[in-house]
């Protein structure tokens, strides 16, 4: 049993790492700043437990060792299931909020939430090789240790987003991930203490729905994390009190329709709209689909002969039409469940060509700086005769972010005209990019340092946008 231990302890600690990536993405957005500093206090949690749990393994007795693995792997899966996951969102704000830039904010959050857990899970390696070594052959007995880790990293690597995200959603996956870990501690336990394994199952279960019970809402409508983005369905009401279902992708407002008729709540969608009035476009491209009240209002006009829309999550449409909309797409609109940057060779290698892209791809206060870049506005530009962006900014467009994202939009689209779409008493709002003079926009012909996929900091320049804030 000791190689299925080690199986589910490297299984549960590449698990751990896709997820903790997953829960920090709508607040600092994809990058790979995130990846790497969450990466890099992974394993320094696991080069420390490797060499602790080796140090006190040679000291003990079989029976010693049993006893501290069962323990490091339940006291493991609790720090998790009660403060790491449901907390690292939270804290991850909280950081950016004191003032610490974006790869402090990342490493301290991931240094309070993940080295005790990892470091206590990685000891479970040299303990098992201990435990094994009956030949007297340390570098045999760690060898097949590590074999059997890293096969369940393996696994927990592809399973984790590929399988239980679609499938669970984030939560529930973390559930499962707790899981693994306890039923784990038992089995080094051993038969002799079944009533043991018992209680720190029902203890584990237990803390776990408390915390999470705590957490939620009382009153939360439809919701499921999907392997990309998080999906929240509210009621909410207009500036004239009329009813709105509201949907929410990664913690911010994409889009609107009312409760009484479904018709397009959100100011940008019905703006956007206008700008396909005006260019009379047959096909359309909608690069993020949101709820799709985009693509569904397009379907009704009759010049419109087909739009393709693009989004790299597959749960989108579903939850749209089952949930959100609650109707049926129109025959016109094609769903291409594709990530934008692949999507757009794509549908170009294949001949494709649009009379307006809407690109309505940025979302909560997480932003995908591959979205951002001189490269993909010019692959959208070689498909596209219009292109309009619906970017959340601030409504002067002065900051750093505004100033070189229209930069970026600029190099590829040789012009650009900004609509700020102003709402009272708010800092940040949406703003129409587009590559012609739209009605009601301005040309913009500011400076800025252009986001390139070789060279970015569009990533900082958001969250320091988002937290009202320049860092020294």
């Amino acid at each position: 049993m000791a190689w299925f231990i080690a199986f589910l302890e490297g299984l549960s600690t590449l698990a751990v790492e896709v997820i903790a990536i997953r829960l920090a993405v709508p607040v600092v957005g994809s990058s790979a700043t995130l990846n790497g500093i969450t990466l890099a206090i992974v394993l320094l949690a696991l080069s420390a437990g490797y060499w602790r749990g080796g140090t006190l393994s040679a000291r003990w007795d079989g029976a010693h060792i049993q006893t501290a693995l069962a323990r490091n792997l339940t006291l493991a899966a609790a720090f998790y299931g009660a403060l790491a996951f449901p907390w690292e969102a939270r804290l991850l704000e909280k950081t950016l909020d004191w003032g610490l830039n974006v790869p402090l904010a990342i490493g301290l959050t991931a240094c309070l939430l993940f080295l005790l857990p990892v470091y206590l899970a990685s000891q479970t390696v040299p303990m098992l090789a201990e435990l094994t070594n009956s030949e007297g052959k340390a570098g045999k007995a760690s060898g097949r240790v590590l074999f059997f880790s890293t096969l369940g990293s393996v696994v927990g690597g592809i399973v984790t987003p590929v399988g239980l995200f679609p499938k669970l959603g984030v939560q529930r996956t973390t559930y499962v991930v707790c899981a693994l870990l306890v039923i784990a501690g038992c089995i080094a336990l051993g038969r002799a203490r079944l009533t043991v394994s018992a209680a720190s199952v029902v203890g584990i279960v237990a803390l776990l729905v408390a915390v999470d019970t705590s957490l939620v809402p009382k009153e939360q409508g439809f919701s499921f994390d999907s392997a990309y983005q998080s999906f929240r369905i509210a009621a909410g009401e207009d500036d004239e009190g009329r009813a709105e279902r509201i949907l929410l992708l990664g913690g911010g407002r994409a889009s609107g329709v009312y409760a009484d008729d479904g018709e397009t709540s959100f100011t940008y969608i019905q703006e956007a709209e206008k700008a396909l009035s005006e260019t009379r476009a047959a096909n359309v491209l909608v690069i993020g689909a949101a709820g799709f009240t985009f693509p569904r209002d397009a379907a009704r006009l009759e010049w419109v002969r087909r739009i393709d829309a693009v989004d790299v999550d597959p749960a989108v449409k579903r939850i749209a039409e089952t949930e959100f909309l609650k109707q049926p797409l129109d025959s016109k609109v094609r769903f291409l469940p594709l990530s934008a940057r692949y999507a757009l060779h794509k549908l170009r290698r294949d001949g494709n060509h649009y009379g307006l892209t809407f690109v309505d791809a940025y979302y909560g206060k997480g932003i995908p700086p591959e979205l951002l870049s001189v490269e993909f506005f010019s692959d959208v530009a070689a498909i596209s005769d219009h292109v309009v962006l619906n970017v959340i900014m601030d409504g002067t467009v002065e900051s750093d972010f505004a100033h070189n994202l229209l930069a970026s939009c600029r190099h590829s689209f040789r012009s650009v005209w900004v609509k700020p779409l102003l709402v009272e008493d708010q800092r940040l709002v949406n703003v129409l990019v587009s590559n012609w003079p739209q009605d009601g926009s301005t040309a913009w012909n500011g400076s800025g340092q252009e986001y390139r996929d070789n060279q970015s900091d569009a990533d900082r320049d958001w969250v320091r946008l988002v937290w009202k804030r320049t860092e020294s």
